[in-house]
């Protein structure tokens, strides 16, 4: 069960990065599907541009642009919201922004790890559904090292711009996920004891 769960997060680690950039046309807000595709391109460019086989000092360049590409278009808090879920609202201000803070740190350091063993994969857009101030893009992945897979990422609306919120991939939701484990943990911890396992774990190590 866990080699299934950690395969999961892989394919998500090294596909959900790709989503988090996008060019804007002079005077046109983008729309999700323009995301997307303006996201793959960059960042598959950066992987290439940068690759693991390449001289040392490619590591830190390579990292500090993906960086950038997830924190201009990761919505950190709402995903760190929807992940909390219930316990959200029971927390104080101060500890949800160390939640926030952590979880996306935490996501970060996931993704980024999986990410540098990927540069192959094509993704084909399926079609892009809207309703209000969510969307969702349904695409499917091919890779020379995995099989074909279904990926939805849902987004939400931010004035012009567009944010991703969830990955669902094989229909298996990324915050549902975290969700479930969260409120395993604090159905017998405290939310200091799950902050404390977030700041002591690896992104590697599920919570306990």
């Amino acid at each position: 069960m866990k080699n299934k769960i950690n395969r999961f997060y892989c394919t998500v680690a090294c596909i959900i990065v790709t989503v988090f950039a996008a060019g804007v046309a002079w005077g046109v807000a983008p729309s999700p599907m323009d995301i997307m595709k303006g996201v793959v391109e960059e960042v598959f460019h950066t992987l290439q541009a940068y690759p693991v086989g390449g001289p040392p000092e490619n590591l830190t360049v390579r990292r500090e642009a993906i960086k950038k590409i997830i924190d201009r278009h990761f919505d950190a808090a709402e995903m760190s919201q929807r992940a909390l879920g219930k316990y959200w609202k029971e927390i104080p201000e101060e500890k949800q922004q160390e939640f926030t803070r952590l979880f996306y740190w935490r996501l970060y350091n996931f993704y980024v790890m999986r990410l540098e063993n990927y540069s192959d994969e094509k993704v084909i857009y399926n079609k892009e559904l809207l309703k209000g101030n969510v969307a969702a893009i349904y695409t499917q992945v091919n890779s020379k090292k995995y099989p074909e897979f279904d990926i939805e990422y849902r987004l939400r609306q931010q004035g012009d711009d567009w944010k991703i919120y969830d990955v669902v991939i094989e229909g298996v939701s990324l915050v549902a996920n975290y969700r479930s484990q969260f409120n395993s943990f604090l159905s017998k911890k405290s939310i200091d004891e799950l902050l404390k396992a977030l700041r002591e774990k690896t992104p590697e190590d599920s919570l306990q």
